[in-house]
């Protein structure tokens, strides 16, 4: 199972898709991520495999309706190890103007397209979208930790590190009846729910809505459930590296950013230094001139980030970056191109090279920010959050007829 489940398609690059695919032609990144083939078309493909695995029972449809409990452990900081407990079941989209699954980032056009075309080709949901729900007092405890002791159904260690394991359990009316007041928040796959909506839509334009009490599978998505309370929810920054701004001047900028921070060089402790930094706080390292910890002052967001916008966005340390230093201080425009990067180290070392003239470093984004920002309908910058580790691709597929 290690050469075919994988993490969702978005986080794998193009070297890790090669090593995929060549590890199996049953790899899910040969229908997550396809390529054309002949005269097929990289959804014609996708929908060829789907359907070819299926004849040959490389992929089974469950003889029974059934929940499924996936356990993920993986390094976490440090020599730590972590363990992460979720579910996999599906759950009925929303109409429009219902709020009970809100998101809190934007989607974009493009990526919306492929994954639609992807979904009208192969009729499935070929990946959980990761929501996030409130379990303060753990009642679902016992329905997860059921499997405790018992032999998993699938076991596999994918290419990100993370150890994977599925067990299929029977439905539980508890579980249905403690969602049915709660609201869920997605951390993980805006595209994936959204491509879903969109698809459902187009489904009932054309075949109608369905007056009886069974509804068509389109009407659900398949879901990943993980609670807010989990020890093993981690959120990580994702950090930016851009290039210097033409004309651009250090001691200027410097002096414009100790308007609104207190701004101290931290050369050789930047990340030790930023972790450890309580309040909206940043680093910036600029290449040829070292580090920077820039700590916000106890100004007037309102005015320091405008109006448009709420007290939760406002809250955001990313939304400080990107509205107050980027458009505000450099007078860069909203849409200013950044490369994404995990790793702190990886930062610093790319800026002090010279392959990127300025790299900004951030804090994680918390759980509670998230979830402020989802109920206020603000979606937040894009790559605000990085949940580690993803729930995996290819363990539970729901198809959509």
């Amino acid at each position: 199972m290690d050469a075919v489940i994988t993490p969702p398609y978005d986080i794998i690059t193009s070297e890790q898709r090669q090593e995929l695919a060549w590890r199996s032609p049953y790899s899910m990144v040969h229908l997550i991520l396809p390529e054309e083939r002949g005269v097929l078309s990289r959804y014609e493909a996708a929908a060829q495999d789907f359907a070819s695995w299926q004849s040959q029972g490389v992929l089974t449809q469950d003889d029974a309706e059934s929940f499924y409990i996936l356990e993920q452990t993986f390094a976490g900081t440090g020599a730590a190890t972590c363990t992460r407990r979720a579910f996999f079941a599906t759950a009925r989209i929303p109409e429009p103007g219902d709020d009970t699954i809100l998101a809190h980032e934007q989607t974009f056009r493009r990526t919306m397209e492929d994954r639609f075309l992807l979904m009208q080709a192969t009729r499935a949901n070929l990946g959980p979208v990761f929501v996030l729900y409130a379990d303060p007092d753990n009642a679902l405890h016992a329905f997860l930790h059921q499997t405790d002791g018992h032999r998993p159904d699938l076991t596999a260690t994918t290419i990100d590190g993370v150890t994977q394991k599925l067990w299929r359990v029977s439905p539980y009316d508890e579980v249905t009846a403690f969602f049915r007041d709660k609201r869920l928040y997605i951390a993980d796959g805006h595209h994936r729910y959204g491509t879903a909506c969109a698809y459902r839509d187009l489904l009932r334009e054309r075949e109608g809505r369905s007056p009886g009490p069974v509804l068509p599978r389109h009407e659900y998505v398949l879901l990943g459930f993980v609670s807010l309370s989990d020890p093993g929810l981690a959120i990580c920054p994702t950090h930016r590296l851009m290039a210097l701004p033409e004309d651009f001047n250090r001691e200027r900028f410097l002096e414009r950013l100790a308007k609104s921070f207190e701004v101290r060089p931290i050369d050789d402790q930047a990340i030790s230094v930023l972790d450890n930094t309580p309040g909206c706080a940043l680093a910036v390292a600029i290449h040829g001139s070292g580090s920077y910890l820039l700590e916000l002052k106890d100004v007037d967001r309102v005015v320091f980030l405008g109006t448009d916008r709420g007290p939760a966005w406002r809250d955001l340390d990313v939304a400080v970056l990107h509205r107050g230093i980027i458009e505000n201080i450099l007078g860069l425009p909203a849409d200013t191109s950044f490369v994404y990067e995990r790793d702190a180290a990886t930062v610093l070392e790319q800026v002090r090279s010279g392959e990127y003239g300025m790299g900004f470093l951030l804090k994680a984004t918390r759980a509670e920010q998230i979830r402020a920002c989802a109920e206020a309908a603000q979606p937040m910058p894009h790559k605000s959050t990085y949940f580690f580790p993803k729930l995996p691709s290819g363990a539970v597929i729901h198809r959509l007829e």
